[in-house]
């Protein structure tokens, strides 16, 4: 079965005897290009890639003249490079090349690494994304005098009238001051983001806000170089066209590594840095968007806000804690406790939760106190974005709570430490040893003293459990209630930071550009085939997002997580784990400041060799 790819620009009909061309390289179906006369098909010289096909009579039927008989006609659209269309076998993954190996991102994006062995239908896509290059190198090769007669783009008497400004000095004075700013505010952020990244302590691990600067600060110095990378993308597009002579061949593509036409081969290369910048950009811009409607809001109502939060928050966080916990130390619900040990821990908690208020958390919650608190979190949504704002009071609440974290990891510690001395005691009875060097357990010969004293240990041991049992889960409930709103507010973050809005407004404006994989329709011949380009499904482009709510419920709602309450594990939140797969579209590290300097002066000195040439 001998396939060949026909445009539909080309069409069938033809009024006059016409030749049908087609391209023919190594490892690929046969690509129609074009229909010529008689005399422009003469001036093609043997040894090119255009072949000729076949041919239509005069009553507009196509005759073949290869040699097989068994021919298959596959009709397709030709994705046009000026608009970033393009087909792909798989669908494109918005995750950086160095982080698609992970099995947790691959899972995120749903794209896995496939072996780079390339096969005849791969070539073929390759090939028909760059269809219109061919054609042009087709003309090339037919009108020897000059290039093909083309009005000139936009681009480029945008792109002349920019360099003609380049020779003036007060503009290529702005343009170098312009250089050192990006470079200064690089180093800043660069600097900025090690800082609260630097171990020990790792603030991004415990601070939402910064966690959200250190996003801020990444993203930041990750854009000169996806300008960069589209900038130097566009302008080997338009200065050097993709002709025979400089078509890569397919052994330098195997070579390379850049046989898939869904990640490696141009169009593409650079265009999922271009789909992620504009998408960071959309996101900032409505960030600060919202965030100046919410900014306005608390700014309007600060009083009434204030109010509202000195009453709830000062009722939960202290007259309720302060409640249960003297409830705790007087046999709650009838349940008859160990007095000594009930008072011992009800007293300290106390004594902390007075001290906690007094200290601090009545100076916070005070009516002015947090009018000044909204005006700062106003101002930083106005200024920076409502995640801003959001990180905040994340970051409040966990300071505010402080305490309630603070009963719950000494409850949690008291519990499992028990729990794990009554585990070696029921090992003593059983004549076991656990070897904890050898993380096994052992058979063990015990004297007599041994085992009377164990039988003490145990039967106290028993005896105090309720009541560590008690405290433990009263006060993990206290912490679930303020763990989940911290989530939603994160999840909510999350939302904001990597929503992919730039990708569906693609996919609602032009599917070609967001390829998810090509499938065939039959028409209506057994031999005669459709291609089409089938857009990312929304679930693809929403996959990192829903990943992490998955992992959240893993985390936080889920068999595993009643296991380790029940055994006296603490729940934290892993924030870094949990934006492990958000970041997945930023570098693991922020480029070199010098590294981008060198970059910088190379992209302007190749630009104008290129234009000159």
């Amino acid at each position: 079965m001998k396939y060949i790819y026909w445009p539909k620009v080309v069409g069938y009909d033809k009024n006059d005897a016409r030749i049908v061309i087609a391209l023919q390289v190594s490892g690929s179906d046969l690509i129609v290009i074009s229909l010529l006369t008689p005399r422009e098909a003469q001036l093609l010289h043997k040894g090119h890639r255009f072949v000729r096909v076949g041919h239509f009579d005069h009553n507009s039927d196509f005759v073949s003249e290869l040699d097989e008989k068994d021919i298959c006609i596959v009709e397709f659209w030709p994705p046009k490079l000026n608009l970033m269309q393009f087909y792909a076998l798989e669908p494109i993954s918005l995750a950086l090349p160095e982080k698609a190996d992970s099995t947790l991102l691959s899972r995120a994006t749903g794209v896995y690494s496939s072996p780079k062995e390339t096969f005849q239908m791969r070539e073929s896509i390759d090939a028909i994304n760059l269809y219109y290059k061919h054609l042009q190198s087709l003309r090339t090769l037919i009108h020897r005098a000059g290039p093909p007669n083309r009005g000139i783009p936009v681009c480029r008497i945008t792109r002349a009238a920019a360099d003609l400004c380049g020779l003036l000095p007060l503009f290529s004075t702005l343009r170098q001051a312009l250089k050192y700013v990006i470079i200064f505010m690089h180093s800043c952020a660069r600097l900025l983001s090690a800082v609260l990244n630097w171990t020990p302590p790792c603030l991004v691990s415990f601070s939402a806000t910064a966690q959200q600067i250190d996003l801020r600060c990444q993203q930041f110095c990750y854009f000169p170089v996806q300008y960069l990378r589209i900038t130097e993308n566009a302008v080997f597009n338009r200065m050097r066209p993709r002709s025979e002579l400089n078509v890569h061949n397919f052994k330098e593509k195997q070579e390379t590594g850049r046989g898939s036409s869904s990640m490696g081969t141009f169009p593409c290369e650079y265009y999922l840095d271009y789909i992620r910048f504009y998408n960071t950009i959309w996101l900032i811009v409505n960030d600060v968007s919202f965030g100046l409607t919410v900014g306005t809001l608390l700014a309007e109502n600060k009083l009434s806000i204030a109010k509202f939060i000195n009453f709830h928050l000062t009722d939960y966080l202290f007259h309720k804690v302060h409640y249960i916990t003297a409830y705790l130390g007087q046999n709650p619900l009838g349940i008859k406790l160990n007095g000594e040990l009930a008072h011992f821990l009800s007293d300290l908690f106390l004594w902390i939760i007075d001290f906690s208020y007094s200290t601090y958390i009545k100076r916070i919650l005070d009516v002015s106190s947090i009018q000044t608190v909204i005006s700062i979190v106003s101002r930083t949504s106005c200024c920076f974005g409502v995640t801003f704002a959001l990180s905040l009071a994340v970051d409040v609440v966990s300071i505010l709570s402080m305490h309630i974290s603070l009963f719950y990891y000494i409850s949690a510690k008291m519990y499992h430490w028990q729990l794990h001395v009554m585990r070696s005691l029921l090992y003593l009875f059983w004549g076991k040893k656990r070897n904890v060097l050898r993380k096994r357990v052992d058979s063990n010969m015990f004297e007599l003293d041994q085992l009377v004293m164990g039988t003490l240990f145990f039967t106290v041991m028993v005896f105090l459990l309720p009541t560590l049992a008690v405290f433990y889960i009263s006060f993990t409930a206290l912490r679930m209630t303020i763990l989940i709103p911290e989530l939603l507010l994160e999840s909510l973050m999350a939302l904001l930071n990597h929503f992919p809005l730039f990708v569906l407004l693609l996919r609602l404006k032009d599917p070609s550009r967001i390829p998810g994989g090509v499938s065939m329709r039959v028409l209506g011949s057994k031999n005669r085939f459709a291609l089409r380009n089938n857009p990312l499904t929304v679930s693809s482009m929403f996959r990192p997002y829903s990943l992490l709510m998955g992992m959240m419920a893993e985390n936080y709602c889920s068999v595993a997580t009643l296991k380790q309450i029940l055994v006296g594990q603490p729940i934290t939140i892993k924030r870094y784990k949990m934006y492990q797969v958000l970041y997945s579209t930023l570098p693991k590290t922020p480029i070199a400041t010098s590294k981008l300097w060198e970059a910088l002066k190379e992209s302007r000195l190749s630009q104008l060799s290129q234009i000159n040439g």
